[in-house]
């Protein structure tokens, strides 16, 4: 009689174990299951339009935050009343709230011209952001402005504009270096007393130590070349290398558009104190355009560019900063959209792995009428990947693609959509985002201590990341308390969680079963 109770007291000890255990297990294996389908190269979340009618939205930019959550603006151009004629164009602000998209707010006045923009975030929990055209009466002034993540949302939230360019700016864009100094670099076209050559855009940088409080003189990045100068382009890599690109021979302030056209790439080792002479890029001919870089951290640069006068896309690669080059090659099975619309622009990110993630709108042949799509290629410092295709859509062209990689592996795309192939000021035009995850390592994200008021964590949730799962306790979960009892039914409790808990139910019972034998005999 008493081993028939040692029997069943330990058969009631083994059901405890395994009703605690099981959940544990199921779970673990699901999340676990979860993390490696997300985990897997070219799996992208279904495209979603952020930004809303009416209005024609175009040339997003993002950028993700220390605590995780997604900035997204464009300009957004509204037409007047037909009695006024002419746009209204704004900077829209949207960000991800964890579960959704937020409503789009405008949040600079408006302007008469093309707003164009730029948006960066830095470790201390500041939102930058950049912008054009023509507010605060200037025309096409450059202005820098930001608003804790919080509370960017809210055009009340943002700062005192800083102007940053000096003549006429049409475009500039904008990094921030590990250390929070903002590197910005945009076109400016200066009249200089005394001069008879007409007038045309350079390419100017300037840097904030101080959260855009104060600037650094304007610096003219190669005052030699007289073409004009357009598309810029800037990027840091996480050795904190600033590597900037542009086009010459096409102006965009004056319209002007050589014969002849290269691109121009340069980079500065000491957060912009001093650059490196300008490398030239005229492959395979003098037609270049959409020049762009990545660095990897360590040595590896990446260019890429086109030809307005052919299909193939290029590149170049360095192993040692940009110093010298290999040979200039065809990134393969992938083509040039076809050279209707100057304002597109390539982007590049590198992971925490080192591999460079490219985003172009292309087709996967060289026929006219080809499909055009928003394309992903990865460059692993020997080579590239297939592309995979992130959005095609027939009717629907897509243009002006941007990538941020944050926390070493989660990538996060934006580009907008025009109802037509050529420049049409009144074809409805779309914002788009959508994420992956690269299989790179993670790396969490620390804020930076920070003087300015800024609330240590943001008033809405995170954007979900792939992060270590608590502990699961069944402690508070609501389920009955009949499940933790005696009396608990645990092979239906088993087959109830997963078919997975009801074969590990099995094996564990007849091992239990086996041992309770033994000892009986």
């Amino acid at each position: 009689m008493l081993m028939n109770n040692e029997k069943v007291s330990k058969a009631r000890v083994g059901q405890h174990a395994l009703a605690v255990i099981l959940p544990v297990l199921v779970i673990t294996l699901l999340v676990s299951g979860g993390r490696w389908a997300l985990a897997q190269e070219g799996v992208w979340a279904t495209p979603t339009v952020v930004s809303a009618p009416p209005g024609f939205s175009w040339f997003p930019d993002l950028a993700v935050d220390a605590f995780g959550s997604v900035h997204l603006v464009w300009c957004k151009s509204t037409p007047l009343e037909k009695e006024i004629g002419g746009v209204k164009d704004q900077v829209q602000y949207a960000y991800w709230h964890g579960e959704s998209w937020t409503k789009p707010n405008d949040i600079v006045p408006p302007s008469a011209d093309i707003v164009r923009n730029a948006i960066a975030t830095d470790l201390e929990g500041n939102v930058h952001l950049i912008f054009g055209g023509s507010v605060y009466n200037r025309n096409f002034g450059l202005y820098h402005r930001k608003a804790a993540p919080s509370e960017a949302w809210s055009a009340a939230a943002w700062s005192t504009p800083h102007l940053i360019n000096h003549g006429t700016s049409y475009m500039g864009d904008m990094a921030v270096d590990s250390q929070g100094v903002i590197h910005v670099i945009y076109d400016d076209k200066i009249v200089y007393a005394g001069e008879d050559f007409p007038a045309m855009a350079d390419i100017f940088y300037r840097r904030s130590t101080n959260g855009g409080h104060t600037w650094s003189a304007p610096v003219n990045l190669d005052p030699g070349l007289r073409t004009g100068s357009a598309r810029p382009y800037i990027e840091v890599d996480s050795g904190d290398v600033v590597h900037v690109t542009w086009d010459e021979g096409w102006d965009r302030l004056t319209g002007r558009m050589s014969d002849t056209a290269y691109s121009v790439y340069t980079f500065s080792s000491d957060r912009g104190e001093t650059w490196a002479s300008p490398t030239v890029i005229d492959y395979p001919d003098a037609m270049t355009a959409q020049l762009t870089v990545g660095g990897d951290g360590q040595g590896g640069v990446m260019l890429v560019w086109r030809s307005t006068a052919r299909d193939e896309i290029f590149y170049q690669w360095s192993t040692d900063g940009g110093q010298s080059w290999n040979a200039p090659a065809v990134i393969p099975w992938i083509f040039a959209r076809p050279w209707t619309i100057p304002f597109d622009m390539y982007d590049m990110a590198a992971d925490s792995a080192g591999q460079i993630h490219l985003l172009v709108v292309g087709r996967m042949s060289q026929a006219q009428e080809a499909l055009l799509g928003v394309y992903h290629l990865v460059w692993d410092g020997s080579g590239w990947s297939a592309p995979t295709r992130i959005f095609a859509e027939p009717g629907l062209y897509p243009e002006y693609p941007k990538i941020v990689v944050h926390e070493g592996n989660q990538l996060h795309v934006a580009w907008f959509t025009r109802e037509g192939s050529v420049w049409d000021q009144e074809v409805n035009r779309e914002v788009w985002y959508t994420s992956s995850q690269s299989p790179a390592p993670h790396q969490p994200v620390t804020p930076m201590p920070t003087s300015t008021p800024v609330p240590p964590t943001p008033t809405f949730p995170p954007t979900p990341t792939i992060t270590p799962y608590p502990t699961v306790s069944l402690e508070g979960t609501g389920l009955p308390d009949g499940l933790r009892t005696e009396t608990d039914d645990v092979i239906w409790l088993a087959v109830a969680l997963s078919p997975v808990a009801l074969v590990i139910l099995v094996v564990i019972a007849a091992r239990v079963g086996w041992r309770s034998r033994i000892r009986w005999l």
